[in-house]
């Protein structure tokens, strides 16, 4: 299967499975791991079911700890974001999949020519984005992962590490920009 940076299921044409998850983790002295995992599967002449999602989907976390955010799967051809959005900016329907505003206004700036699509000459240039403090604290902060190294200059980024610097008290909801399906909390405590 030939897989592109899509940025929100833009030309997608499968069928999609909200899979965000509800196991929570909590956060130790080494900080909190989610997980981007693969799961596709298809029915011939039915369905192609693209359910990649974060694992867990919900976690709790001290402000300050870190988040790591890496593949599950060893040779996933995926890339991944883990992008910071208003909890009414996460997508609920197929059409709102298809067309995530928020993603494509969020994530545009990971990428090399942030203006033009993306794709082979349009590679991830910005692996951490932040709109707020340092790390993880409001709506565009997000961290970009890419398990294959795309052409060009730019080599692949297994996992990243970042600091929750969002307040006690707060919920940051996030997805994935390349796959909006995906999607989860920080519970910040």
């Amino acid at each position: 299967m030939k897989i592109k940076w899509l940025l929100c299921g833009v030309g997608a044409s499968v069928a999609l499975t909200a899979l965000a998850g509800g196991a929570l983790a909590s956060s130790s002295a080494g900080g909190v791991v989610i997980k981007a995992k693969d799961a596709f599967k298809m029915v011939p002449n039915k369905y192609v079911q693209d359910g990649v999602h974060f694992a867990p989907g919900t976690i709790t976390v001290k402000s300050g700890s870190t988040i790591t955010f890496t593949y599950a799967d060893a040779k996933s051809p995926e890339p991944h974001t883990l992008t910071i959005v208003n909890a009414a900016d996460l997508p609920r329907t197929v059409a709102q999949t298809n067309n995530c505003k928020a993603c494509q206004m969020l994530a545009a700036p990971h990428l090399q020519h942030p203006k033009a699509p993306p794709g082979p000459t349009n590679n991830i240039a910005r692996w951490t984005l932040n709109k707020g403090a340092p790390g993880l604290d409001a709506v565009g902060d997000s961290v970009a992962i890419q398990e294959t190294g795309p052409k060009g200059p730019t080599p692949a980024h297994k996992s990243i590490t970042i600091k929750v610097s969002a307040k006690p008290g707060t919920t940051l909801n996030f997805l994935c920009a390349v796959h909006p399906w995906m999607q989860g909390k920080i519970i910040v405590k």
